[in-house]
């Protein structure tokens, strides 16, 4: 299932929680439920500009912080774009002319940002925000595969509240094992009370799982071992785990 932001043509995308299910189809033996969020991780209050913001206090403001992006809020606090180094960068490399003659959209939009004189004309419009209760692991995900470094975090009305970044999102594997063993914990019960798992034990040792018991189909040990993955601070799993039939094998057959 692929994660699709919801879009809109008024503002920045926003994106939403989903609940993804592993297994065979039909079956949801390996529901897997997100119980940490940005909220957890994220930054707040948010360093910002406004669009107002001169190229120069933008610039102060990146390195006197430390950061290498800045959210741009309105002065109602909406977001309504982000300004980054690469941005700014565009003044510093003063690019011979001639090399727009055959732009690209990047190259025009690069050439736009050279001729930056504040934010308003150098920062990036189209941003990708998500909300506070946004799962840590579908905004890693959404940060690797869309190549960026923060997510500005917006409330309902689409007003900054945080931001977080890759370091942020890498707290996660700072969890304690005794809070990680807590969480696997409850995702056993569920599946023994839900399928019928046997003598579900876990063992978690510096983020690593290590799963016994039992089900009656390997299709279950396998969506449990794909859901104890996705819990929050897990390294890896490592399944002694044994069935009866092996039901993947069966599905085949036609």
């Amino acid at each position: 299932m692929v994660l699709a932001p919801l879009r809109s043509s008024t503002g920045p995308q926003s994106l939403y929680g989903r609940v993804f299910r592993h297994g065979n189809a039909g079956s949801d033996a390996g529901t897997i439920k997100f119980m940490h969020t940005v909220s957890a991780v994220m930054t707040s209050p948010v360093v910002t500009v406004t669009p107002e913001t001169t190229f120069k206090d933008a610039v102060r403001l990146l390195r006197r912080k430390r950061v290498s992006g800045l959210p741009v809020v309105d002065r109602y606090g909406q977001l309504v774009g982000i300004v980054t180094e690469a941005d700014l960068l565009n003044k510093v490399e003063r690019r011979d002319p001639e090399t727009y003659l055959m732009e690209s959209k990047r190259h025009r939009t690069d050439r736009a940002h050279a001729a930056a004189v504040d934010v308003a004309s150098a920062m990036t419009r189209e941003v990708v925000s998500v909300r506070p209760d946004f799962p840590i692991a579908l905004a890693a995900r959404e940060m690797h595969t869309r190549g960026i470094k923060r997510l500005p975090v917006v409330d309902e009305t689409g007003k900054l509240v945080g931001i977080v970044s890759r370091g942020d999102l890498l707290t996660v594997f700072l969890r304690t094992d005794r809070e990680v063993r807590a969480d696997v914990k409850r995702v056993l019960n569920e599946a023994g009370e839900a399928h019928g798992g046997q003598g579900l034990k876990a063992r978690v040792a510096s983020g690593v799982v290590e799963l016994s018991g039992s089900f009656d189909e390997r299709s279950r040990c396998e969506a449990l071992v794909r859901t104890v993955t996705a819990v929050e601070g897990v390294i890896g799993v490592r399944s002694a785990m044994t069935y009866e039939i092996d039901d993947t094998i069966l599905q085949t057959i036609p």
